[in-house]
């Protein structure tokens, strides 16, 4: 039994204009890098970092930019998302390099975010507090709950 009939296909014959369209493609893409000034890199080459932030309505993104980029050094780019799964979100990001620099701009943007939009404070934030704040967060609700922990002990904690 044989399953396909007629194996002879002429591969090599075709060699010529398939060179010629991986050449014209090849030419396209240089062209279109050369017009559009080259790829733009992600923040994985260029170095900075991105914060997700979520509001409970449609975000102001020019208000939002205005705000970030008067207080925080260096330039700041603010992308509202269009996926429908991630409505009322958006990613704010820095190009900084320095880890202290960073650590200053992300701190700088939620107090900003903070100021500008005054959120209630409806949960613990972990994920943008420092060291200090987490501890000073946490001892009130704890000690409140009868839970003797030292001071040692809410550091590591």
């Amino acid at each position: 039994m044989q399953l396909f009939g007629n194996t002879n296909f002429d591969f090599l014959g075709w060699k010529k204009p398939f060179i010629a369209v991986s050449l014209a493609l090849i030419l396209i893409g240089a062209v279109s890098l050369a017009v559009k000034g080259g790829p733009l890199y992600g923040i994985d080459f260029r170095g900075g970092a991105l914060m997700y932030v979520k509001f409970a309505s449609q975000p102001p993104i020019q208000q939002i930019r205005s705000a970030l980029s008067a207080a925080v050094r260096g330039t700041v780019t603010v992308t509202s998302l269009t996926d429908p799964a991630s409505k009322n979100e958006i990613i704010i990001g820095t190009e900084l390099q320095d880890e202290k620099a960073l650590d200053e701009a992300r701190r700088t943007m939620v107090e900003t975010l903070r100021k500008t939009f005054a959120p209630g404070v409806t949960k613990l934030d972990f994920n943008n507090a420092g060291q200090e704040a987490l501890v000073e967060q946490l001892r009130d609700p704890l000690q409140r709950a009868g839970v003797a922990l030292s001071e040692e002990q809410l550091q590591e904690l």
